[in-house]
């Protein structure tokens, strides 16, 4: 890890630490000011880790997609970015920072207890299609974490009105914002898997290989449209799309860091 890289991580972690403080704070004491506070310091701590993502892109001379590490590192900078925009569309969502934090210290926690090596980018993968491929995953990503935020943030609320619960958003706006997050990490999703296999055939000259994370890939894509169809068609709602959320992460936690077996391109990349 590059020196002023770990510097500006360990700045970021301490302030996600500390604006989830705050949050719990505002939430159980009903306090405002220090859910704003909690907010303000969520702000300057993805400028701390958007600079160390710098940091390290600098010192590598590729965009952060190698290894656990790094991928835990942009991945839960996705995530928080992803709220923030939330935060911004839709302002009564502020509290639901106390859900997405936690998440965002387990996905960097899961990347440093790894290490974060510095390493060159292999020959294969020196493409631009690997921006667009990796970015556009990572929108993904950001979206389905902060839904899977969402659905179990959804049943907290809904089992209690009262107490420090009651200051998370309305049940109606986590719902909704479930939803969103969802259709737009599916068709991001899809752009990333199309991007994929177009860069694939530059290299290989095929499109689909049935490469392991390629397959793990197509499958959570495949399992996030049943929670579309299930929710937009069939009219899934409440409770039951909370968790059709929830489930639905299970596949994407395994695609992008339980990954580490077979035999696969994306095995430098995904494994240690």
């Amino acid at each position: 890890m590059a020196f002023w890289e770990e510097i500006f991580i360990w700045i970021a972690i301490v302030g996600y630490a500390l604006s989830f403080l705050l949050f719990m704070q505002g939430l159980i004491f009903k306090k405002v000011r220090s859910l704003n506070y909690g907010f303000v310091i969520i702000c300057v701590a993805v400028a701390f880790q958007t600079v160390a993502i710098i940091a390290r892109w600098y010192a590598t001379g590729h965009i952060p997609v190698m290894h656990t590490y790094e991928n835990s590192l942009v991945g839960s900078w996705s995530v928080i970015v992803t709220y923030l925009i939330l935060r911004f569309l839709f302002p009564p969502a502020q509290s639901f920072a106390v859900v997405v934090t936690p998440l965002t210290l387990l996905i960097l926690g899961n990347g440093l207890m790894v290490g974060g090596e510095l390493q060159p980018l292999e020959p294969a993968f020196r493409s631009n299609w690997l921006v667009i491929h990796v970015l556009f995953n990572w929108f993904a990503f950001g979206a389905y974490v902060t839904a899977f935020a969402a659905g179990i943030t959804y049943l907290l609320k809904e089992r209690a009105t009262q107490g420090f619960m009651s200051g998370l958003p309305e049940l109606k706006l986590l719902e909704e914002l479930s939803l969103r997050l969802i259709m737009f990490g599916f068709f991001t999703h899809a752009i990333g898997i199309a991007s994929g296999a177009i860069w694939a055939h530059s290299l290989w000259g095929r499109y689909w290989g049935w490469d392991p994370l390629e397959t793990w890939s197509l499958i959570c894509w495949l399992m996030y449209g049943i929670n579309l169809h299930l929710r937009v068609t069939l009219g899934w709602r409440g409770r039951m799309a909370a968790w059709l959320a929830i489930v639905s992460m299970l596949a994407v936690l395994f695609a992008f860091f339980g990954f580490g077996h077979g035999s696969s391109i994306h095995t430098q990349m995904m494994g240690r």
